[in-house]
């Protein structure tokens, strides 16, 4: 028995350590680890090319984390990590490299082939993501010049160039002016019509907004709404607002997809005096933008301070205003937001029997919002806590909401958990009582769902041990058998399937 305890420990200690990718800890990048640190992780099992969720891999994290060269490069010879490779929003190696101002490391991977004016999800090029960041070393844009940029044609997916997106960084104008001297033009302008001066209320530093407006540029209503975006640093403070609006521009001002000032700033915390500020000036909360949602949406889609909600609560005309997908506030809660969000909006008359366009109900977005894992390395962090998901679904169902209605199109829950692959929400579905064997409008049970999406055999078993039927043919006559065995990731980690028959 102790030695099987002991095989059990080691086992469980080896799978842990292959899950958990020592390379892919930030953590261990802060502390400036060298060659042989990284080698010996390396040979430890930990994998120098695996991306994380939000698409970050071992690479990227050392030179995002001012890693020495030589670890760089080492990382760089690794298998699975080619110059090209992309990473996080579709970018290379040279996309970091350029921001972080690594000019040794650009060069090296321009002789390995790398193309300086790749493009990125975002339609960036590796010279504009660099002045985005506000790189102020140069040599980085001669690299860049030298290579296939183009300080003219190089332009965002907005229209931007260059000498735009820098100026929010660039506090003493010296990157502008760097970029005025090899041809743009400081009258530029995106596609939208947003010049400089808006550019730089992004940020929010009014010096820079002063000198600009001394070397000529004109400041437009529409610095009111780029100063509503903010930047990464942060929001921008109410002295900015003031300031746009000494120079005459429009508080209520209204961008070319239909938002206001107040659709961008109630989704940041902390932001109630602000908020508070535009509301006086007739900032308006049911405006819609072009997608259909208003600043009341936007409220409840992500802010979690119920002060704001309750802020803008008296002036909303119809809590059940949809968007153009059909989707309400309460389902953008329900979605993205706290237990206490949904149960205030539901205190106002919320309605839970809502359906968006594609007839789907609230139950969907309930599982859109669960999350068992850590949400490590995405974006945004992880989904609803399953406390979270239980508290959201008790006060739906208090309000007379049926868990057990499927989709327009015939997806129950455990179809919808199936297909976000997620076993723990499975299991706790099986309380609901809802029949595992319902087949949607395309014949399919969630058995047979399962078997064409699933990574291994963990959820097929379990769907069977609560009592799905494995010999249920779809419209295809096709069992959860011939689907399993035509899963490709199944077949590839060399799983059995055998027990579907």
């Amino acid at each position: 028995m102790k030695k099987l305890l002991i095989a059990f420990i080691t086992v469980f200690s080896l799978s842990a350590q292959a899950q958990k990718n020592t390379l892919l800890d930030q953590s261990f990048w802060q502390n400036k680890p060298d060659v042989s640190l990284i080698k010996a992780e390396v040979e430890k099992g930990n994998n120098p090319s695996q991306l994380n969720p939000a698409g970050f891999d071992p690479v990227v994290m050392a030179i995002n984390a001012g890693a020495s060269n030589e670890a760089i490069t080492y990382l760089l010879a690794q298998p699975g990590n080619d110059v090209n490779k992309l990473t996080h929003d579709g970018r290379i190696y040279l996309h970091w490299a350029a921001s972080r101002g690594n000019v040794e490391i650009m060069d090296y991977l321009i002789s390995k082939g790398s193309k300086a004016n790749q493009e990125d999800n975002h339609g960036m090029t590796v010279l504009n993501f660099a002045a985005t960041g506000g790189q102020q070393n140069t040599q980085v844009y001669e690299i860049c010049l030298r290579n296939g940029a183009n300080l003219k044609k190089d332009l965002n997916h907005d229209g931007a160039n260059a000498l735009l997106l820098a100026v929010a960084n660039d506090k003493d104008l010296k990157l502008t002016d760097y970029f005025v001297s090899k041809g743009l033009d400081l009258k530029s302008t995106d596609a939208a019509g947003n010049n400089v001066f808006s550019y730089a209320a992004r940020s929010g530093n009014i010096n820079t907004m002063k000198v600009l407006l001394q070397r000529g540029v004109s400041a437009n209503d529409n610095a009111m709404l780029m100063a509503s975006q903010g930047s990464r640093r942060g929001a921008n403070t109410l002295e900015v607002y003031q300031y746009l609006e000494s120079l005459n521009l429009k508080p209520t001002v209204r961008g070319k997809n239909g938002e206001n000032v107040l659709h961008a700033i109630v989704r940041r915390p902390r932001q109630n005096e602000i908020i508070q500020y535009f509301l006086s000036k007739g900032v308006d909360v049911n405006q819609a933008d072009d997608e259909g949602n208003t600043v009341f949406m936007n409220a409840a889609a992500s802010n979690r301070d119920i002060s704001v909600l309750e802020m803008l609560m008296p002036k909303v005309k119809d809590i059940n205003q949809a968007n153009q997908k059909g989707v309400t506030a309460l389902a953008l809660a329900v979605k993205g937001n706290s237990p206490e969000a949904v149960g205030y909006l539901l205190s106002k008359g919320a309605d839970v029997k809502v359906t968006d366009k594609n007839g789907d109900n609230l139950a969907a977005y309930l599982v859109q919002s669960y999350s068992s894992g850590s949400g490590e390395g995405r974006p945004g962090g992880p989904g609803a806590k399953p406390e979270d998901f239980e508290a959201k679904l008790k006060m739906l169902q208090e309000k007379g909401f049926d868990v057990k209605a499927p989709q327009k199109n015939g997806n129950t829950l455990y179809h919808l958990a199936v297909a976000k692959n997620d076993l723990s929400l499975l299991k706790r579905l099986e309380s609901l009582q809802i029949d595992v064997n319902a087949r949607n409008k395309e014949g399919l049970t969630a058995l047979h769902k399962a078997a064409m999406v699933a990574k291994d055999d963990t959820m097929l078993k379990y769907l069977l041990s609560i009592g799905a039927k494995k010999d249920i043919p779809t419209s295809f006559k096709e069992t959860a058998f011939d689907l399993a065995s035509e899963n490709e990731s199944l077949a590839k980690s060399q799983v059995s399937v055998n027990f579907l028959k």
